[in-house]
């Protein structure tokens, strides 16, 4: 028993440092990659708009944490993706860094807002605003972000509607 207890701790330090050395799961590829992405930029992204655009008035709580998950989600894969792709030097995920970096950090400005607002941070507004005025601000600069990427990409003959 006590060799079983001591051998663990090793276990688990290799297969962390597998991965941490550029192994990665056998799912990850630029195909999948590119298809998380696009996937993103796309269907994601219009559910997304569509919510913003429909339901966020609404200030209903579990739809903010559905959608506050539902980005979450997206991110995790995409910064997977994002990894994988910059360590098998194939680009990043979004073209190149600071374009990764400034989507990533759009995305985390919208789950932070939303995790604000699911716990009850109100904003005095003035009149004619909307307490979720500054939500919907970040998701319009998210929208804006990946719009200019799209765009971006059409522009190299690189085509993204599915």
């Amino acid at each position: 028993m006590k060799i079983k207890m001591l051998f663990a701790p090793f276990v688990l330090l290799w297969a962390g440092s597998t991965l941490a050395d550029g192994d990665f799961p056998s799912y990850l590829n630029e195909k999948y990659c590119n298809d998380i992405k696009l996937d993103f930029i796309t269907t994601s992204i219009k559910s997304l708009q569509s919510y913003r655009d429909k339901q966020l008035e609404s200030q209903h709580r579990g739809g903010m944490n559905n959608i506050r998950k539902y980005l979450d989600q997206r991110e995790e894969w995409l910064k997977e993706c994002d990894q994988y792709l910059s360590q098998t030097q194939n680009g990043r995920v979004f073209q190149d860094e600071p374009t990764t970096k400034s989507i990533f950090d759009a995305m985390d400005a919208v789950t932070s807002e939303l995790n604000s607002l699911i716990s009850g941070v109100t904003y005095s507004v003035d009149s004619g605003g909307k307490p979720t005025d500054v939500a919907a601000e970040k998701f319009d600069h998210l929208f804006k972000l990946v719009d200019d990427h799209q765009t971006m990409m059409l522009l190299k003959g690189q085509v993204v509607y599915r």
